[in-house]
């Protein structure tokens, strides 16, 4: 589970590159934003999954959760002015 998991969050980072590209300079970067917060999850749990968690762990625990909770808070607004 953990090495399919590596693989789902480089092939998400590969595609968050590719978005941002894409769509940073459009009216559509409410999907950048989206993209950026499903990696940031992914990286909350993968880093959930490791067996003994030390004070390093906890700190990427912390912002990647901060990070998902702005860049959906971020997508939203976008999202809305967009529209």
């Amino acid at each position: 589970m953990a090495n399919i998991l590596s693989i789902v969050i480089i092939i998400t980072g590969i595609c968050v590159y590719f978005i941002m590209k894409k769509f940073s300079h459009t009216n559509k970067t409410y999907l950048v934003n989206f993209t950026i917060a499903l990696l940031m999850a992914l990286l909350f749990i993968r880093t959930m999954m490791l067996d003994p968690l030390d004070w390093i762990g906890y700190i990427a625990i912390v912002f990647c959760g901060l990070a998902f909770i702005a860049q959906v808070i971020l997508g939203i607004k976008s999202l809305k002015i967009s529209e």
